[in-house]
């Protein structure tokens, strides 16, 4: 075993409460395989009343508050509850004794054991102890739902923004789909097709929705179910932005929900069962993948990307459509699925381009194309020199609703695979980090309640 992470608790204070069983949540920093990551660690605790036989009269308070001969022995059982999908981190049972008015609780991982236990101090007195032993389970691990780092502000979730109208000029109410060209961050791919722009994204002033994707995702996905066949307009796409981030808003106003998530930043899980909307989880038809699980010796044998994007699109008939939140790489963004067209929905302009600050809507159908240079006209580039150089050709990668399977891998997975081959060739990855890095989850969503109203438009314009 080795210590990941450990964090400090007041026993004085819990004492102080006069219950016999508490139950704490402490948010706590993890490390290990060289991946930090925000959990929070359960700690339930239990105090027994001491007494000699011949102590007849009440415990007297110390100077600190602390009652002496009372709660002389507890039992603490903690918990570690990560918020990431794969790992091996193990709860550990920890003792305290009262007479410190502060005791650390240590998080250790232990690969090879599903249970941990440990001795519980209960008796007449302090030199008796008990056979009696408390099993402690590691809970299920969360979906997983980190922070997007790139160029990240301070989260302020408590902004006073929950009434904010959002002033839109009459230039930005054209509702108007744009043919764009659009490149790769890594410069390897082209894509040409539909482009939808909001009048800002999650981050921005008007909508106050820092770490609002997992919210807004479950509003727009509401939003296409109640209104099937038809995308937002302009000022619609903008309202289910304010509406996400000011549902996001009321969740870190909620004490119970940031006793679990200190970092503000929800699981999809969390953001259904508060019911923003009345959305479920259909879980057979939900799929999760690997991005070129074959360039690793760790994720050979994994499910791929490609196999799970056949079962996503395969079979859909006219009138139908399939929503889709999908997470991956720390951010949520939506898909939705038709016979004629494939379109990606985000909250996050970054996401698109560097520098973007407005949610977007990606059409894939018929006049779609996906440009990329081909090695042998990369590598005879690289050959010629000065003025002789010949220049680098992209040729047509795909056609029609496909590139939207090629934009997911070429221009959102296409740097963090590289990056991780490199690091692979260099002495190896561990698993964690592959995952973390490279699962894709697809949850296909379906309503809940059919008699719910979804809020319009003019509830935030």
């Amino acid at each position: 075993m080795e210590v990941v992470g450990n964090v400090t608790m007041n026993i004085a204070e819990l004492a102080l409460k006069m219950n016999s069983q508490i139950e704490q949540k402490l948010p706590i920093s993890l490390h290990f395989d060289g991946v930090d990551c925000q959990a929070t660690l359960l700690i339930g605790v239990s105090f027994a009343e001491v007494r000699n036989s011949c102590d007849q009269t009440a415990p007297k308070s110390d100077d600190s508050g602390t009652k002496k001969g009372f709660f002389k022995s507890i039992t603490a059982s903690t918990n570690v509850m990560d918020r990431v999908n794969h790992g091996s981190c193990r709860a550990q049972s920890t003792m305290f004794d009262s007479d410190d008015s502060a005791g650390t609780l240590t998080s250790t991982r232990d690969s090879s054991s599903e249970e941990m236990s440990s001795g519980t101090d209960l008796g007449s007195s302090p030199e008796t102890r008990s056979d009696r032993f408390t099993k402690v389970r590691p809970f299920p691990w969360k979906k997983r739902r980190l922070s997007f780092s790139l160029s990240r502000r301070k989260v302020e979730p408590f902004i006073e923004k929950t009434n904010a109208k959002v002033d839109i000029s009459d230039s930005t109410q054209k509702d108007k789909w744009e043919v764009k060209e659009l490149v790769s961050r890594d410069g390897q791919a082209k894509l040409k097709t539909e482009v939808f722009l909001a009048s800002f994204d999650q981050r921005s002033e008007k909508a106050a929705g820092e770490s609002a994707c997992t919210a807004i995702v479950a509003v727009i996905a509401d939003w296409l179910h109640s209104n099937q066949e038809l995308m937002p307009t302009l000022s619609q796409f903008d309202s289910l932005i304010a509406q996400g981030s000011h549902e996001w808003r009321k969740l870190c106003d909620n004490e119970a929900y940031m006793n679990s998530f200190p970092d503000y930043h929800f699981d999809l899980e969390t953001v259904l069962k508060a019911d923003l909307r009345p959305l479920t989880i259909s879980h057979e038809k939900s799929f999760t993948g690997i991005f070129s699980p074959e360039k690793f010796e760790n994720l050979k044998g994994a499910t791929s990307f490609d196999y799970i994007w056949q079962e996503i699109t395969s079979n859909v008939k006219d009138h139908e459509q399939r929503i889709y939140i999908v997470s991956w790489n720390d951010h949520f963004f939506v898909l939705k699925v038709e016979a004629e067209a494939y379109c990606i929905i985000d909250s996050l302009g970054e996401r698109l381009f560097e520098g973007c600050s407005q949610a977007y809507i990606l059409k894939f159908d018929d006049s779609s194309l996906m440009y990329g240079k081909t090695a042998k006209d990369v590598a005879a580039a690289t050959e010629m020199a000065g003025e002789e150089r010949a220049k680098d050709k992209d040729d047509i990668v795909c056609k029609g609703k496909e590139c939207c399977k090629e934009f997911i891998k070429r221009f959102l997975a296409a740097i963090p695979v590289g990056e991780l081959e490199e690091e692979e060739k260099k002495g190896g990855v561990s698993t964690f980090s592959l995952l973390k890095r490279l699962q894709i989850d697809f949850h296909c969503c379906s309503f809940l309640d059919s008699s719910y109203t979804s809020p319009t438009s003019s509830t935030f314009f």
